[in-house]
């Protein structure tokens, strides 16, 4: 795991997290921290509550109680929206890009507030040079794109904003395996270069593979947290808590 400061605030956290949908507890008191540099997961079983979390850090749903902390303020009475301007960026489950835009019109979507456009075009350009295969397919119609096309451009226009947190929900869902190494080889790359990642998945062994710790959830709750490579090396607890 990659070393930070012991002094070293998070730059996101939540603190008794609930969410609620009528009368289902999707989180039940969720605490987590993000710090600096780090790339955090969130793992556990579809309905652990994992996407329930992240949308609720992004705003798109109401924390039934609990606090959300951007590097030490809270948020909570913010829109979505105003959490990007205010530094997170998020890639949803799904996807969901504008299927009717062209790649680069989505990319210029998620550069909405970014001001100048000498600047924009230099972060659009940033996007293709992570993934080339984005630039291939400029002109072309988000819809007309392949799952794991759309999931780089989904990852893409989230980073055009350069948020202090990219927040990635389940980001290998759906994609064929060669298009999962892709996507997590660049995730790497975005590491390296000293991007905050908090990711959710199901694959808890895709996401290990690039984080420095992790959250396991079940039913809405944090069942366990360590350290990726102890989670990675100990067959115990892979066992109890992911089972594999």
């Amino acid at each position: 795991m990659r070393e930070r400061q012991a002094n070293q605030a998070p730059v996101l956290c939540a603190r008794d997290l609930h969410v609620f949908y009528d009368k289902v507890h999707a989180v039940q008191g969720i605490s987590i921290d993000i710090h600096p540099g780090e790339v955090v997961a969130i793992l556990g079983a579809n309905g652990a509550g994992k996407s329930s979390t992240m949308r609720a850090l992004m705003g798109l749903v109401p924390a039934g109680s609990g606090t959300v902390l951007l590097e030490g303020a809270s948020i909570d009475a913010l829109r979505s929206d105003e959490r990007v301007v205010r530094g997170l960026g998020y890639s949803p489950e799904g996807r969901r890009v504008f299927g009717d835009l062209s790649v680069h019109e989505n990319l210029l979507m998620g550069a909405y507030v970014v001001p100048g456009s000498d600047e924009v075009a230099a972060r659009v350009e940033s996007v293709y040079e992570l993934f080339p295969r984005l630039r291939e397919r400029t002109r072309q119609l988000a819809a007309t794109l392949s799952g794991g096309e759309q999931q780089m451009l989904a990852i893409g226009r989230a980073m055009v904003r350069r948020p202090k947190v990219l927040m990635l929900d389940e980001p290998s869902l759906g994609l064929a395996p060669v298009m999962v190494k892709v996507i997590y080889q660049t995730l790497q790359r975005i590491r390296d270069q000293g991007m905050t990642l908090l990711l959710s998945e199901q694959s808890a062994h895709i996401a290990l593979a690039v984080a420095d710790r992790a959250y396991v959830f079940e039913n809405g709750r944090v069942a366990f947290s360590a350290a990726a490579q102890d989670l990675r090396n100990d067959p115990a607890l892979r066992a109890s808590y992911l089972g594999a």
